[in-house]
């Protein structure tokens, strides 16, 4: 996807003096629309600071690359400050709603055991959701990462077949259908040794 060049983003509006900063979004104009129970708006945030964890690699042009810590959207509403428009390209690799609880697996000494999320939670997580709270959870953050992208930058998205269909709808809600550039599918395995009773993932 990419953002429509006849797009312009909405000034961020300042509040009073010794108050947070406000971000306005540009209203969603793109269809289809999709909904779900409990759908809510998104048409602003607030400046947040973030936590900055690590710097890696030369610095070019004033710019390091840079990881931050902490909730995404958080750091999403940080980043607006500088590089709202600014932004070329955008690979997000979100929950895909797969029902799997990840926990990390330890061995010591032939011996080994499993973690609870808490003792792991920067590392693990649950990726197990309502319907409505995962379309809530990344409605907000594609209406962020549009107003990080430049008008020619382009989004890439990663997902599986639990979320894509809907997905790919709220990307033609909040970028517009006409933006749609292309889908990428990649073969997981060599469909030939592939001994599942289900389907092959690549059909020759």
């Amino acid at each position: 996807m990419r953002v429509s060049d006849g797009q312009e983003s909405l000034d961020l509006g300042r509040q009073e003096e010794g108050r947070v900063e406000e971000y306005k979004f540009e209203p969603i104009k793109g269809y289809p629309m999709l909904n779900w129970r409990g759908k809510r708006p998104f048409a602003s945030t607030q400046f947040y600071p973030a936590q900055l964890k690590e710097m890696h690699g030369d610095e070019v042009d004033g710019w390091r690359n840079k990881i931050f810590w902490g909730d995404n959207l958080q750091v999403l509403s940080h980043l607006l400050r500088d590089f709202r428009g600014k932004v070329d390209m955008i690979y997000i690799d979100p929950p895909f709603d797969s029902k799997a609880d990840y926990k990390k697996i330890i061995e010591s000494r032939g011996r080994k055991a499993t973690t609870d999320k808490s003792s792991f939670e920067e590392k693990q997580y649950g990726d197990i959701w309502s319907n409505d709270e995962y379309l809530q959870f990344m409605f907000e953050r594609l209406v962020m990462l549009r107003e990080l992208l430049a008008a020619h930058g382009l989004i890439f998205l990663h997902c599986d077949w639990h979320k894509s269909h809907y997905l790919r709808c709220m990307l033609d809600e909040i970028f517009g259908a006409n933006n749609f550039v292309n889908e990428i599918i990649w073969q997981k395995c060599n469909s030939k040794n592939f001994t599942s009773n289900s389907l092959r993932r690549v059909v020759s």
